[in-house]
């Protein structure tokens, strides 16, 4: 895991908020109660939407962005979607009944032609991919109006058919509606890119205080009123609450990340973790089972993992199981996670 020399041009920070993220991720995955399960689900996808609006590049022509943007996402969705379809499918079953038991082998199937999370039983997290394309491909058509206000007229427009689909209980294919509804959190981190890129870093410390109050009492506002939320299915209760809540989510991951990269503590392993959220969010469902497997010959029985204490032990053995993985396969097969190398100098 060591840090080369295209590593420094990276925004360490940025790996750190990834990095928090997806532990709430795959948390949220876990058997863990539910009040503390609603409490990390509010703040384990905002920061993914907001960065990858950080490092989007609308200048592409059509064909290049396909390529170098919607590929990056759309063959690591077929690989791990049909890995784990294996896994589900022949694998699994050896160790008795699992809860996808009564579902056909071909549904799952037709769930990744689909895109939504409800029906992608064999791996609910890839839903979000198929989100992120939607989501990108948006902003892509935004964009091609040049002047901002017009674009924030657009962008507030779409957010609001989303919420109203959200409403009327409409979940399109391909994470659309989803896509629609997250896509102001997505913009301003496209918008404003070059003072998140740049200015953000050059901010006194102090700044951050308030800024982290504020955040926390946009959660707890969130957690208190809004109640359960699972964008994956576009349930977000009131607009309102929901978008307060995204973006106090995003407020809380940032300052605390800058101000670990300020403190150049050598965190290289949660850095790691931040570079390589794409193969943790694709494998995690299938490792949990995977370790559960293990602990049973070790005579660790099945409810210990639905304690608050087993789903924590679940969520930080499955995340470091997959770091040496993700080093392996950047090592020997680099495709399953990014099919071209097209990473430029400011991306992260």
């Amino acid at each position: 895991m060591n840090i080369t020399k295209a590593d420094t041009k990276r925004l360490v920070w940025v790996d750190y908020m990834k990095a928090f993220s997806i532990m709430a991720v795959v948390l949220f995955h876990t058997q863990i109660m539910p009040e503390i399960r609603t409490a990390v689900y509010l703040v384990c996808l905002p920061a993914f939407f907001f960065s990858a609006g950080m490092f989007t590049n609308t200048e592409l022509s059509p064909k290049d962005f396909f390529l170098k943007k919607t590929l990056r996402l759309l063959v690591p969705y077929l690989i791990w979607g049909l890995l784990t379809w294996v896994f589900w499918y022949f694998i699994l079953p050896l160790f008795g009944p699992s809860y996808n038991s009564e579902v056909t082998w071909w549904q799952p199937l037709l769930g990744m032609l689909y895109g939504r999370g409800s029906e992608l039983y064999h791996n609910v997290p890839l839903w979000f991919l198929c989100c992120m394309m939607s989501l990108e491909w948006i902003y892509y058509l935004v964009c091609r109006q040049k002047r901002q206000i017009v674009r924030w007229v657009a962008i507030i427009g779409i957010a609001v058919i989303g919420c109203l689909l959200a409403h009327w209980g409409q979940n399109w294919v391909w994470g659309i509606s989803a896509a629609c509804i997250i896509l102001p959190v997505y913009a301003v981190g496209a918008e404003y890119k070059s003072f998140f890129q740049s200015n953000v870093r050059a901010l006194k410390p102090y700044i951050w205080i308030p800024v982290l109050v504020i955040c926390l009492a946009g959660l707890w506002v969130g957690y208190t009123y809004n109640g359960d939320i699972k964008l994956c299915d576009s349930i977000i209760g009131n607009p309102s609450l929901y978008y307060i809540t995204v973006f106090s989510a995003v407020g809380l991951w940032m300052p605390v990340s800058l101000l670990l990269e300020k403190s150049r503590l050598p965190l290289r392993i949660l850095r790691y973790m931040g570079q390589n959220t794409l193969l943790i969010l694709c494998a995690h469902i299938m490792t949990f089972s995977i370790i559960k497997g293990i602990a049973l010959l070790c005579h660790i029985p099945l409810p210990f993992w639905v304690t608050t204490a087993g789903s924590v032990v679940l969520c930080l053995s499955t995340v470091l199981l997959l770091l040496p993985v993700a080093y392996l396969i950047h090592r020997y097969c680099p495709w399953m996670i990014s099919p071209l190398p097209l990473r430029t100098k400011t991306e992260s």
